[in-house]
């Protein structure tokens, strides 16, 4: 058997397997008491993730991983994002793989053995943005850009500003000089904080002066942002088929009425070629191209516009019920807006995958090339 073969039986596994959880854990009523604070599902969700080797899927043997890849990231991000399970999943795995492709040994060695144990989370940029915070001699000071991510003892990777340029720094936050300071986003599945540093020391430094390092957190970033899209919109615009299909009026089931079934043909209209052109950003990502960063910018901001759509749309096909706490959809719609947000806006994006194809057009690359 190729090994190719042994992957992708391992990922439909997997695909069951995370499945199966989710189902039994992050079921639709579990996910309403998490909203109404009478369960703690994030944490539930985290050990069982750490317990059954979700943590690992995407790093290599030598950091304790899976080695499952991109492909692996994709299909965990699509089953969170079909559950709409809460916690800090896309932050943790996304710093996790950057640093993997960015940090020296010793940070490496210091921090993967207890992420993939369970016992760290990281913080990331909810956007790449102006540099909020300063180094000098060693230290840092001031307030960091938003953080997706954030639980108290976290470790965030924040930008900065360093001699010669730009750069990032890993920062534990210790209580002291390091504290993460909680922000209240309308999504409450997801945590989100600031960094406030008082001359404190980061574990390590990383520069930037040629933005390679930038570009490698924005294709983790929007990727995993993309998976989170395609699959809770999928899910939304499954439940909402279904409850049409329910519901009776005048008599008959709302699905039977052809204006209707239009609308939820738009739905699936919306996700199917976002759902395609991730599929072309993992597989990009996955060979390491050169073209990973135009997929996978055009791959979130597809994907985040198509979630958009259908999460607005699916609260109307729901009728009056649809605007009701009780209903999934608020949930759905309220994931949909953060993640628009999440990796930059997506005319941002689009731009970016555009000056992506002008490289290299001017490089003589042809976009037959780009699209192999």
């Amino acid at each position: 058997m190729e090994l190719s073969e042994v992957l992708e039986d391992d990922l439909e596994l997997l695909v069951q397997s995370i499945e199966d959880v989710l189902s039994n854990e992050c079921g639709s009523q579990a996910l309403h008491k998490f909203y109404d604070g009478e369960n703690a599902l994030d944490t539930d969700l985290w050990r069982q993730a750490s317990d059954l080797g979700w943590l690992a899927i995407g790093l290599t043997e030598e950091l304790g991983g899976l080695e499952m890849g991109y492909r692996g990231l994709d299909v965990l991000h699509r089953a969170l994002g079909r559950a709409g399970a809460p916690g800090g999943f896309i932050p943790t795995l996304v710093g996790a793989q950057w640093l993997s492709q960015v940090a020296d040994e010793r940070l490496l060695q210091e921090l993967m053995p207890r992420f993939v144990a369970g016992e760290l989370e990281f913080a990331v940029p909810a956007a790449l943005g102006g540099v909020a915070l300063e180094e000098r001699d060693g230290f840092l000071s001031g307030t960091s850009s938003l953080l997706m991510g954030g639980s108290e003892t976290c470790v965030a990777i924040v930008p900065v500003g360093v001699v010669g340029g730009r750069g990032f720094a890993v920062v534990e936050a210790d209580g002291r000089t390091a504290v993460m300071e909680p922000a209240e986003l309308w999504d409450r599945t997801r945590p989100a904080g600031k960094l406030v540093c008082n001359q404190a020391k980061p574990l390590a430094l990383i520069a930037d002066a040629d933005g390679a390092v930038a570009r490698c957190y924005l294709s983790n970033m929007t990727l995993a942002v993309a998976a989170d899209c395609v699959g809770a919109a999928r899910r939304i615009a499954g439940q909402t088929v279904d409850y049409l299909k329910e519901r009776v009026q005048f008599g008959k089931p709302l699905a039977t009425l052809q204006a209707l079934k239009h609308r939820c043909a738009d739905l699936f209209l919306k996700i199917t070629p976002a759902e395609d052109l991730l599929n072309h950003a993992v597989d990009a990502a996955s060979r390491a191209d050169r073209s990973a960063l135009m997929w996978c910018a055009l791959a979130k901001a597809a994907a985040s516009d198509a979630f958009r759509f259908v999460a607005a749309d699916c609260v109307q096909l729901h009728g009056g019920v649809g605007h009701t706490w009780e209903f999934d959809c608020h949930i759905f719609l309220k994931r949909a807006l953060l993640n628009e947000e999440l990796g930059g806006r997506n005319a941002i994006l689009r731009d970016l995958a555009a000056e992506e194809l002008n490289l290299a057009a001017m490089k003589g690359i042809s976009t037959m090339e780009i699209a192999a």
